[in-house]
């Protein structure tokens, strides 16, 4: 082969690597089981808030992306190993877990509140150590229940997922629900009949929700940011709060919080 026609072979070998980095698609780890961020419809497509909202950055930030249902405790373990690249689950950013991946910048204003049957009268979450108090397994409401009552206590029931911590509820197996104050009120307003009411006590601090990638994965990091940026300032990103949760969006620190 000529000089020249090495250089250009080389060349075009190198733009086909470069092109198939860019159009590279993203994998988004979610829970399909955690309405409304995220849950599977009966034909299997992925909708919810969290859905709409990694949709959305994408676009914004011109990345293709594959969502992937993925089990809370899964997530960043799935960052780790490289599974999956981006992480979006109504995730609280916490100290914790910033020791594991890299957060954006909050996408969402949260905190836990207690969802109870009606025949259940406490007013604080500290009155509730005698009841049997149900959290979805390592998410934040069971690391807060955890150091309130202790975490081998026996009166704090674990569930996989959302749905089967309310169903429990809903059975009077559970005498209250702890979670974010999104998927607690949504499960109230679909169960009017059972007249269940929310709790909010002062212990549980404000947090924020964010989205997570692997650890020193700047590039994907600056993208993810770019997007949320631009979804926020255009009015995309409370059309969507609007659409799931009936009400504008709060504002939004743009740094990540002190942990």
């Amino acid at each position: 082969m000529h000089f020249s026609k090495f250089i250009v072979s080389l060349g075009l070998a190198f733009a086909c690597l470069s092109g198939s980095a860019q159009d590279r698609v993203i994998t988004v780890g979610t829970g399909s089981t955690f309405r409304p961020f995220g849950y599977l419809t009966p034909d299997n497509k992925h909708v919810g808030f969290d859905i709409d909202v990694i949709t959305a950055i994408a676009e914004a930030s011109k990345f293709k992306i594959n969502i992937v249902s993925t089990p809370f405790g899964a997530l960043i373990p799935g960052l780790n190993n490289g599974d999956r690249d981006i992480a979006i689950s109504a995730m609280t950013i916490t100290a914790a877990r910033a020791e594991s991946v890299d957060f954006s910048n909050p996408y969402l204003l949260a905190h836990l509140v207690v969802l109870t049957n009606p025949n259940v009268t406490e007013k604080s979450f500290a009155d509730f150590k005698t009841r049997r108090i149900g959290v979805g397994l390592g998410q934040t409401a069971d690391t807060a229940v955890s150091e309130m009552f202790g975490k081998t206590n026996p009166n704090i029931k674990r569930f996989e997922n959302t749905p089967l911590l309310i169903e429990e509820l809903l059975q009077g197996g559970i005498d209250a629900a702890v979670g974010d104050v999104a998927v607690m009120g949504f499960y109230m307003k679909s169960n009017p009949e059972k007249k269940m009411r929310i709790v909010r006590d002062a212990s549980f601090k404000e947090s924020y929700l964010g989205i997570a990638v692997k650890k020193g994965n700047k590039e994907l990091m600056t993208k993810v940011n770019a997007g949320l940026k631009e979804i926020i300032a255009n009015g995309k990103f409370n059309t969507l709060h609007q659409k799931w949760f009936g009400e504008p969006a709060s504002k939004l620190p743009d740094t990540l919080p002190k942990l």
